[in-house]
C-alpha cells in the first residue's frame, strides 16, 4: 500500500503526517478554526510553515526549582491559567502548549488551552496568504496580504501585509527580510506549503520597528521622540480606567519615510547642531511632518487610501516596466506633499530558475530602500537623505548618495531658520 502523495491531501494532513513539523502540529490542535481552514479541501491558500528545528527548546534554569524553567532568552514564569503571561511569537506559544502535558487537568488547564487557542489563531493567520502561490508566483509582487485582520483599526481595517525579497547571488527567498524560506512549494490539494527557518512574528508598530535596528535609526528615533511626535507614528494599547477594557491609540494608518542615522550624518555639522538644539524644534518637528504620510499605507504594490495615482501599466516588453506609477500623496506637514515614483521590471538576466523582478522606487527624486517594510500601522521605507520641504518646487537634479554632505542643505541657514517660524 503506497502512502497517499502530499498534492492528495490538505496542508493540515501533509504537516500531521510529517514529523518534523510535530511541535508546529501540537499548536494548530488547540484551534479548530486553523484546523477547518488548513484541512478545508476547497481552499487555495498559502502556508509558511515551520518545522520543529526553527522552534525553540525549553531550556532547564539552574535553580533549585524544577518546575522554574527559562524559555530561551526569556522567562515567562508562568502562572497557570492566567492569560496575562501568554507569549505572543509561535516560538514561545508552542513551548507553552508544550508546558501544558505537565499540567494535571482543571479548569484552569481548558481556560489556558482557550487563551492560547486564540493566540495561536492569529499568529498563524499571519502566517497565510489567502491565494495559492508557489516560489515563481511569490516574487512577482514586493507584498501581499496575509489572513490577519487586526479589530482594533489598525491599518484600517485591511489585512496585515508581508513582504518578499529574492536575491540570485546568494538564491534566496526571504520573508520580512530576516525570515529565510528553506523549502519551497511543497504542494497539498489545498495550496501550497513553503518552510522557514523561523516563525513569522506580526510586525510591531512604525515606531517600534525602528528599534529592532537601533544603530540605523536612532537619530530619527531622537527626533521624533524629542519634538513629540511619537503618536504620529507609533500604536500602543492603553489599559482603561477603573476596570474598563483599555484600546489602541496613536497612528492608525501611516507611511513613514524614515530618514537613517547616515540621512542626518551627512547634513552640515552646523545644521544637525541646530536641529537637536532648542532653537531648531520647530524646524526638526516640520522636517520630520514632511516624512511622514498620514491615513495612507503606500507599499510599492499596495496603495489603501491614496489621494491620487495612475492605474498600472501592464506590459511586459524588455526594459518596459510590468507596472508603474507616480503619486502626489499630502504630508503630516499641512500644505507639503511628496512625489512617489514607482516601475516594477521583469529582470532579462538569461540565467535558470523562475524569473527575477526588481523596483525603482523614488521620493522626490532619491531612491528608496529598503522599501516596504510592513508594520502593524502602516509602511516604513528607508531613505538616506533628508527630504528638503523645497523639493516640490525646485528644480530636479541628480543626488548622489555617497556624498558626504548633503548639497541639498548647504544653504539651509537662508531659508530654513524663517521657514520653521512660519505658521
Amino acid at each position: 500500500m503506497f502512502a497517499p502523495l502530499s498534492e492528495d491531501r490538505t496542508i493540515y494532513q501533509v504537516l500531521k503526517d510529517d514529523e518534523r513539523y510535530s511541535r508546529l502540529v501540537k499548536a494548530i490542535d488547540l484551534s479548530n478554526r486553523v484546523i477547518d481552514l488548513l484541512d478545508d479541501p476547497t481552499a487555495s491558500i498559502t502556508f509558511f510553515a515551520v518545522p520543529n528545528t526553527g522552534i525553540p527548546h525549553r531550556q532547564p534554569s539552574h535553580g533549585d526549582d524544577d518546575d522554574n524553567y527559562q524559555l530561551g532568552c526569556a522567562s515567562l514564569a508562568p502562572k497557570r491559567g492566567d492569560e496575562r503571561d501568554i507569549a505572543h511569537d509561535l516560538g514561545h506559544l508552542v513551548l507553552q502548549v508544550e508546558e501544558l502535558d505537565d499540567i494535571p487537568e482543571s479548569r484552569d488547564k481548558d481556560h489556558r488551552k482557550e487563551a492560547l487557542g486564540r493566540i495561536i489563531r492569529g499568529i498563524l493567520a499571519y502566517h497565510i496568504l489567502p491565494e495559492k502561490l508557489d516560489s515563481a508566483a511569490l516574487v512577482q509582487n514586493s507584498t501581499y496580504a496575509t489572513n490577519l485582520t487586526l479589530k482594533d483599526g489598525s491599518m484600517d481595517y485591511q489585512p496585515l501585509r508581508l513582504s518578499v525579497q529574492s536575491t540570485i547571488v546568494p538564491p534566496r527567498l526571504r520573508i520580512n527580510t530576516v525570515v529565510d524560506v528553506i523549502k519551497r512549494d511543497t504542494e497539498a490539494s489545498n495550496g501550497v506549503i513553503h518552510s522557514i527557518n523561523i516563525p513569522l512574528l506580526p510586525p510591531p508598530s512604525l515606531f517600534s520597528e525602528m528599534f529592532v535596528v537601533p544603530e540605523v535609526f536612532s537619530y530619527v528615533t531622537s527626533a521624533i521622540q524629542r519634538v513629540d511626535l511619537t503618536g504620529a507614528v507609533d500604536r500602543w494599547w492603553t489599559p482603561g480606567k477603573d476596570g474598563d477594557h483599555g484600546s489602541f491609540v496613536g497612528a492608525g494608518i501611516t507611511t513613514f519615510f524614515a530618514p537613517t542615522s547616515v540621512a542626518f550624518q551627512r547634513l552640515p555639522h552646523k545644521l544637525r547642531h541646530f536641529l537637536f538644539s532648542p532653537f531648531g524644534a520647530k524646524a526638526l518637528k516640520k522636517l520630520l511632518e514632511y516624512h511622514i504620510v498620514p491615513q495612507v499605507a503606500l507599499h510599492t504594490d499596495y496603495v489603501h487610501d491614496a489621494t491620487s495615482y495612475t492605474a498600472f501599466i501592464d506590459d511586459q516588453k524588455a526594459g518596459i516596466p510590468l507596472y508603474s506609477y507616480n503619486l502626489t500623496v499630502p504630508t503630516l506637514l499641512e500644505n507639503y506633499s511628496l512625489n512617489v515614483q514607482v516601475a516594477r521590471y521583469k529582470a532579462k538576466i538569461p540565467l535558470p530558475g523562475p524569473a527575477r523582478y526588481f523596483t525603482r522606487f523614488m521620493v522626490n527624486g532619491h531612491d528608496v530602500g529598503p522599501y516596504d517594510i510592513p508594520a502593524r500601522n502602516g509602511v516604513l521605507h528607508v531613505i538616506t537623505n533628508l527630504l528638503d520641504p523645497r523639493g516640490h518646487h525646485k528644480e530636479e537634479r541628480k543626488h548622489h548618495g555617497h556624498e558626504s554632505v548633503d548639497v541639498d542643505w548647504k544653504d539651509w541657514e537662508e531659508w530654513l531658520p524663517q521657514w520653521a517660524m512660519q505658521e
